[in-house]
């Protein structure tokens, strides 16, 4: 197949962009002379003159006044391979569970998870995930979440955030978690103690929760399950894109859900 006129040139440019990134990345905060560049890259003044000519001699900076800049055609260049390292940085990071990640139900771009932890279960703790869960629940003052998942030492954890008085939860369960808890007289019982408390809201949702979620503080975490339903790993981030797209699926899920009572105890304990 020949091979399009322009393809050399874009290629050209886009080496010449990742072996230059860090000056256009420092150009992209505002036009900058050389003695500029030299001190806030680090690099000699011989490194600098030699990266913004060839810079500039593939088309992506322009000098205006004896200051450099990104020309329209070197930011978007800049701007789309920014975006492909911070794919490929997500895709290493979560490389283990790519596959059981429920896209489909994510919505913002995976790149925002380039930065996020992943906990994984090991051989010698099949439920780190489950238990990473618990941690985040325990050291928590607010949390909302989407629970799916039988997880009794998440009870446990509401429990003494509750009795402290130093913080607040808001949870809306499946239907299929509720019957658990409720098909167990000492859960039964623990849940209902944990209904008493006004700082605690607990929803029942009759359809499938997608993704198991949580936001507290600090953090989102979301699980990831296997088809069996087996726990895959848990992750978390602090990026706000992954928290406006996780407070929209609480809200939605919690305004479609019934709160519940120690009467629906009873009912699901019978489903």
């Amino acid at each position: 197949m020949a091979t399009p006129p322009g393809d050399d040139v874009a290629t050209e440019a886009v080496q010449t962009l990742l072996d230059r990134l860090q000056f256009v990345h420092a150009l992209l905060d505002g036009p900058k002379d050389k003695r500029t560049l030299v001190s806030e890259t680090d690099f000699s003044r011989s490194t600098v003159n030699r990266a913004v000519r060839d810079l500039e001699g593939k088309g992506l900076v322009e000098r205006t006044n004896g200051e450099y800049r990104p020309t329209a055609y070197g930011e978007l260049l800049a701007d789309e391979f920014t975006s492909l390292l911070e794919s490929a940085a997500f895709a290493w990071n979560v490389r283990d569970v790519l596959e059981e990640i429920p896209t489909d139900e994510l919505d913002f771009d995976l790149a925002r998870l380039a930065d996020a932890t992943i906990t994984t279960p090991t051989p010698a703790n099949p439920s780190a995930p489950l238990e990473r869960v618990v941690e985040i629940k325990r050291t928590a003052s607010t949390l909302r979440s989407l629970a799916s998942g039988r997880s009794p030492g998440a009870l446990d954890a509401h429990e003494r955030g509750l009795e402290a008085g130093d913080a607040a939860f808001e949870s809306v369960l499946s239907a299929e978690l509720l019957s658990w808890l409720a098909a167990d007289p000492d859960r039964r019982q623990q849940v209902a103690d944990l209904l008493a408390y006004d700082d605690l809201d607990v929803y029942v949702y009759d359809d499938d929760i997608a993704v198991p979620l949580g936001i507290t503080e600090d953090v989102v975490f979301f699980g990831v399950s296997s088809p069996e339903g087996a726990p895959v790993a848990l992750v978390e981030s602090a990026d706000q894109s992954v928290r406006d797209w996780a407070v929209e699926t609480f809200e939605a899920t919690r305004n479609a859900a019934e709160r519940v009572t120690r009467d629906h105890l009873d009912e699901y304990a019978d489903s």
